[in-house]
């Protein structure tokens, strides 16, 4: 468009915006307005739905209540620039700069690309999948951006500078945060389901409250950000019907005493982070399964084959695991606080006790770090198990096998240690 043209429907949308009997609102939808210098002007409210801006200088610019529906903002710059509350359904910020942005209560749900044609205003062709194109913002510099209350709800946000952004209480469900930059960024109370943020920076970031239910946090080191209150676990179902049927069938087992149902078999099945919380599983063989961030407190898991699982970081607090198979398991940081890790009397053919006993195993299990404050393991078989800087606080361990188990540095005040003859 002819830049005098432009801005003497600029003049016209500032007498418009202070209600002025000439003004008229800015209208520059689908116009092509590439690498268009817009600085110092007033666009609020204006309608820029499926403009061409990309490379347009926006910087300071206030765009508060635009539309920018399927608007086109790619490696435009709009450094400290208000979007709040625009309209950016479908938009394309791939490579802007977004620094300093506000973008309070901003919609970035997926829309429609629109676009110019003989026929008037059209719509752009789905995805290969069906699906309308969602709002992308790969690649974009939104460092101390205020999102705060925002919707970004199915946003494509791949490399995402977010750095010390707030988000707080942003709707970003089954938002793409693959190795997005998010160090210091305030995510308190927003709702982050079947999100991606594996890869992604988490330093220093606020969590707090946050909905994480069915997240990817693929080598993601958790331990960086704060996620106290957040809601991290994942539902049965979220694993696929398999997983959940087998677990249907185990319950049949379990109440029926073996006249029904199937004994549950899912030995090296991937279930980081499941919700198994109170569950019955016993009997049940869980060797080599990955449950790493798993909430089974309260838990059944009597004679449970768990050896070499991986439950680094899973929540086992007052879990019954009586007589549990847990030898070579990887369990750094896993929190079995006031569990029950003690003995199983055996039973003969007649179902008398013949008196004799089935101990829990941890045998060369690495429990570095892990919580074990008034748990009971009673007869527990820990040889080799490396119990270093493990809490062991008011713990039951008398009569338990501790030959060459590494207890460095480990909490032992006030616990019941076996006798040392």
């Amino acid at each position: 468009m002819n830049p005098m043209e432009v801005e003497r429907m600029l003049a016209r949308h500032r007498e418009w915006l202070a209600k002025r009997p000439r003004g008229a609102r800015l209208n520059l939808s689908l116009a092509d307005l590439q690498g268009y210098d817009f600085s110092g002007a007033d666009l609020r409210a204006a309608k820029l739905s499926g403009a061409n801006l990309s490379r347009a200088v926006l910087a300071d610019v206030n765009l508060s209540e635009a539309d920018l529906f399927a608007a086109n903002l790619e490696r435009a710059d709009l450094s400290r620039a208000d979007l709040s509350k625009a309209d950016l359904r479908g938009a394309s910020l791939r490579g802007s700069q977004l620094a300093g942005a506000r973008l309070l209560g901003v919609d970035f749900r997926g829309g429609a690309l629109m676009q110019a044609s003989e026929d008037g205003v059209g719509f752009g062709a789905p995805n290969a999948d069906g699906k309308k194109p969602k709002a992308n913002t790969s690649g974009a510099d939104l460092s101390e951006a205020n999102l705060r209350g925002s919707n970004l709800t199915g946003s494509n946000m791949t490399g995402v500078n977010l750095s010390g952004a707030n988000l707080s209480k942003a709707n970003m469900s089954k938002v793409m945060l693959r190795k997005a930059n998010l160090a210091g960024a305030n995510l308190s109370g927003a709702s982050l389901r079947g999100a991606d943020l594996s890869l992604a920076l988490i330093e220093g970031a606020n969590f707090e409250g946050a909905d994480l239910k069915g997240a990817v946090l693929e080598d993601v080191d958790i331990e960086t950000a704060n996620f106290a209150g957040a809601e991290m676990f994942v539902d049965v179902e979220s694993f696929g019907s398999s997983v959940a049927s087998i677990l249907q069938d185990h319950e049949r087992w379990i109440k029926s005493d073996g006249q029904e149902g199937t004994r549950a078999d899912l030995s090296g099945v991937a279930m980081e982070r499941i919700d198994l919380s109170g569950k019955d599983l016993s009997g049940a063989n869980l060797k080599g399964a990955k449950l790493s961030g798993a909430k089974l407190s309260n838990a059944t898991l009597v004679m449970t084959d768990l050896s070499e699982a991986d439950l680094s970081g899973a929540n086992l607090a007052g879990a019954l695991m009586n007589g549990v198979n847990l030898a070579r398991a990887i369990m750094q940081k896993t929190v079995l606080h006031r569990a029950s890790l003690g003995q199983v009397p055996l039973r003969g053919p007649d179902g008398k006790p013949i008196g004799r006993y089935w101990s829990a195993s941890l045998a060369a299990a690495d429990c570095t770090e892990a919580d074990f404050s008034e748990a009971v393991l009673k007869g527990a078989n820990l040889i080799d198990a490396r119990l270093t800087r493990a809490r062991l606080r008011n713990a039951n361990l008398s009569e338990a096998k501790l030959a060459n188990a590494d207890m460095t540095e480990a909490d032992t005040t006030g616990a019941i240690l076996p006798v040392v003859e």
